[in-house]
C-alpha cells in the first residue's frame, strides 16, 4: 500500500468515527481485524496504528490549533468529511516530519474525491494557515 492509500484508509476510519460517534481506537481495532479489499503489510498497519493513536492522544491540541486557525468558523459546524481530513492533516503537520506541501496536497485530493464541490477549497484554506 502506498502512503497515499494508507492516508485514505486513515481518513475513512476518522470519518467513520465522526459519523458513528465511536472511539477511533475501536474503529482502528475493528479495521485491523477484518478482512479488507486492501491488503495491509506490517509497515501499513504500523502507519495506520501510529497515526490513529497520535490523533487520539493529541485530539485536544489538534482541535485547539484548528479553532485558532478557523477564524469565523466553528469546527463543530464543519462537515464530517472536512473534520476528518483536517484532524488527520493537522496531526501530521504538527507531529510528523512529512513535507507540509505533501500533506496539504493529499488532503485536497481526498477532499475532491469524498467531499462536496467546495470542500477542497475549504480544507486547502485552513491547512494553508498552518504553513
Amino acid at each position: 500500500m502506498s502512503r497515499r492509500l494508507a492516508r485514505e484508509e486513515l481518513f475513512k476510519m476518522v470519518f467513520e468515527s465522526e459519523i458513528s460517534g465511536k472511539d477511533l481506537s475501536i474503529i482502528l481495532s475493528s479495521y485491523l481485524e477484518r478482512e479488507n479489499d486492501i491488503e495491509l503489510n506490517e509497515k501499513d498497519k504500523k502507519f495506520l496504528t501510529e497515526y490513529a493513536k497520535g490523533a487520539i492522544e493529541n485530539k485536544e491540541n489538534i482541535l485547539t490549533k484548528l479553532d485558532e486557525k478557523m477564524k469565523g468558523w466553528s469546527f463543530e459546524r464543519v462537515g464530517n468529511v472536512e473534520k476528518a481530513l483536517l484532524k488527520i492533516s493537522v496531526y501530521e503537520i504538527l507531529y510528523k516530519d512529512t513535507p507540509k506541501e505533501i500533506i496539504i496536497n493529499e488532503a485536497v485530493e481526498l477532499a475532491k474525491k469524498y467531499g462536496d464541490t467546495k470542500t477542497y477549497e475549504f480544507v486547502n484554506g485552513v491547512l494553508a494557515k498552518f504553513v
